[in-house]
């Protein structure tokens, strides 16, 4: 038989267990509720145009959830605006990592690799005067490129 003390224990015991896993519960509400905010937050500064402050709300959510696709998404569309190739060909690989499956970071990668084609094309004009065979040859590149584009 259980004396009066060990029942008010178990009984103590219990509701303080009962109440550090109800406290558990509404944190982990509290983080979905958290983290839903930043979401939200960061989407209305990307549509806000607002690149800047939209690339440092979606590194939060990357960090807190680096298997989320959407933000790793919306930071590689982030540097393709800014002018950041290389960036974005790093989110776009982490997207086809993420969800292989899904159809937009591969052409989102495909669309920034000729971006950069057409800008190395672009670079190098530089090196060769107008009349150059090599202008020519870079000048019928990026037509060729174009042309493949195209069809």
């Amino acid at each position: 038989m259980c004396s009066k003390g060990s029942v008010l224990w178990w009984r103590f015991t219990a509701i303080s267990f009962l109440l550090v896993l109800n406290g558990c519960a509404a944190g982990g509400a509290q983080k979905n509720e958290e983290f839903s905010l930043l979401i939200e937050k960061a989407s209305s500064q990307y549509e806000a145009g607002l690149l800047t402050e939209a690339e440092a709300s979606y590194r939060k959510v990357t960090d807190l959830r680096p298997d989320y696709y959407e933000p790793w998404l919306k930071l590689g569309n982030i540097f393709v605006r800014t002018g950041q190739l290389e960036a974005a060909v790093r989110m776009y690989r982490k997207c086809t990592e993420l969800r292989p499956d899904d159809v937009r970071g591969w052409s989102n990668l495909s669309l920034t690799r000729l971006k950069q084609s057409l800008a190395v094309l672009d670079d190098a004009r530089q090196y060769f005067p107008s009349d150059s065979t090599g202008s020519s040859v870079l000048r019928s590149s990026r037509e060729s490129l174009i042309k493949h584009l195209v069809q």
